[in-house]
């Protein structure tokens, strides 16, 4: 019997997808790779963002990774790159704070700013590039400093910190106050002179002034030097500013000239602190032919208490103002407030007098008393009342500024006169360290020499914090850690296995 053909196969047909779910399976491709390129593209944005355009939080006690207004000034108006290199051991007990400083200047500073840091015991390499390029010798903990042109300025650490003698820990730290003086050391073509002009105040008094001032100055690279204007021929061709500090004695007429010379001709900055009690006509015929009259008078008020004498109140509280009469002329200050002591006069400006403006002469008040003081003109009887007619009232100003143009420069394009007066000698005190009237004195004095990126306040020092905690508070943080903690942890456990069960 023959074996019965076998069956041919069948052979099956391919499916037809339809058209629809065709464009319907390319409709999900196409989803699915938009959003792997837009997580990509998102992914990328962010990290780019976070590399150019990050924003940083200071949340340090004493703000000591804050940059002043005047640093950020300095830095951002620099004009040509200045590389910072900070070469120190990584176990310095200072290398996370000057980190974090310099740090902040390359942030704030961009391009112009370059940072580098490096470690002495790991950067070997690099270190040794810098020796053969620039012949540095990194011995120690320091920070340099190179510009453009290649000056360079070296600064150790301990040159940015003020210790305890006895405990050597570090009660001060004046990182901003050094790199901002060096920044300006190795940008500018040289350093300014300021001269403190000696009036027959007392020797003592004005070489404490003279230092207060050279610290101050030194950190925007300036030096302080004291002038005698008797003898003298002329102002030195180097003087950026004359500062008058509670002169007793009047300048004489030559004097007078050689004074108007600078400040007219020269351009140069005057910096004019009166002493009430001093008889100065000449250098008052100064200031009233440019807008601003001394009175005389004292700046006092009166406190009365019921069963008690009333008492005078010399020392004045004043605050800063700038730009009041809408000019835009004078300096731009911060607002601050100060005490004036000891003796005060008040001022006339005649900021709205048409006939000083026709001088192109731009007189602004600065300084104003606080309410309740007023201008007492007869200051030499023991008891003080307020006179209407008589009296100088509210408000009573301290302080001026003066700028005066060429004739017919009415735009101030070219070089301007500039002088800053305050109706006190104790701006800037022989005895006491105010911060906050040194703060002002170097804002005027910077505004005087037309630096006026630098008229604002001075980078401050801040002090080391120290975070005490008693016993009980001891006791309480180890009692949360061993206790509270896991207590914390066994609830959220417990929470989630009860979810799960029901």
């Amino acid at each position: 019997m023959a074996d019965p053909k076998p069956e041919p196969k069948k052979t099956k047909k391919p499916v037809e997808v339809p058209a629809s779910r065709m464009l319907e399976r390319w409709r999900i491709f196409g989803h699915v790779v938009f959003q792997i390129v837009l997580m990509f593209v998102i992914f990328g944005q962010l990290n780019y963002l976070s590399c150019k355009k990050h924003a940083t939080w200071d949340m340090t006690q004493n703000r000591k990774f804050t940059l002043q207004e005047t640093t950020r000034n300095v830095v951002k108006g620099l004009d040509e790159e200045v590389k910072i290199v900070m070469a120190f051991l990584g176990s310095s007990d200072l290398f996370l704070d000057v980190k974090g400083l310099v740090t902040r200047y390359g942030q704030v500073g961009g391009d112009r700013v370059p940072v580098e840091i490096l470690d002495l015991s790991r950067s070997k390499d690099r270190l040794a590039e810098l020796r053969d390029e620039y012949g540095l010798q990194f011995s120690k903990d320091e920070i340099i400093l190179i510009s453009a042109d290649g000056r360079i300025k070296a600064i150790g650490a301990e040159e940015l910190v003020r210790r305890d003698p006895q405990t050597n820990r570090v009660n001060e730290f004046r990182g901003e106050e050094i790199l901002t003086s060096a920044l300006l050391e190795v940008t500018e073509e040289q350093q300014r002179k300021v001269y403190l002009v000696a009036g027959d105040r007392a020797a003592e008094q004005i070489m404490r002034i003279g230092a207060q001032f050279q610290k101050l100055a030194s950190s925007q690279n300036a030096r302080v030097e004291t002038l005698i204007l008797e003898g003298a021929m002329t102002v030195p061709a180097d003087a950026e500013a004359l500062i008058f500090a509670g002169n007793t004695v009047d300048i004489s007429q030559r004097e007078l000239e050689m004074v108007t010379s600078f400040w007219k001709e020269r351009h140069g900055g005057l910096l004019i602190f009166l002493d009430p009690a001093a008889d100065t006509p000449n250098l008052t015929s100064l200031l009233r032919e440019h807008g601003v009259a001394p009175n005389d008078d004292r700046v006092l008020s009166v406190q009365s208490i019921p069963g008690v004498a009333s008492r005078k109140i010399r020392n004045v509280p004043v605050g800063v103002i700038s730009n009041i009469d809408g000019t835009g002329r004078g300096p731009d200050l911060p607002s601050m407030s100060i005490l004036l002591n000891e003796r005060s006069q008040s001022l006339t400006v005649q900021n709205q007098d048409p006939a000083v403006r026709a001088k192109n002469i731009w007189p602004s008040p600065l300084m104003v008393a606080s309410r309740g003081f007023w201008g007492e003109t007869e200051y030499k009887l023991d008891e003080a009342v307020f006179d209407e007619v008589q009296d100088n009232k509210t408000p009573v100003w301290l302080g001026a500024s003066v700028e005066v143009g060429k004739a017919g420069d009415s735009e101030m394009k070219s070089n301007t006169s500039r002088l800053v007066v305050v109706g006190n000698g104790n701006v800037i005190d022989p005895v006491s360290q105010d911060k906050v009237s040194a703060d002002f004195a170097m804002a005027a004095l910077n505004w005087v020499i037309n630096r006026e990126s630098l008229a604002g306040i001075s980078p401050r020092q801040p002090s080391e914090f120290t975070l005490s905690i008693t016993p009980a508070q001891t006791e309480l943080l180890q009692t949360l850690i061993v206790f509270g903690l896991p207590a914390i942890a066994l609830f959220i456990g417990a929470f989630v296995w009860y979810r799960r069960r029901a």
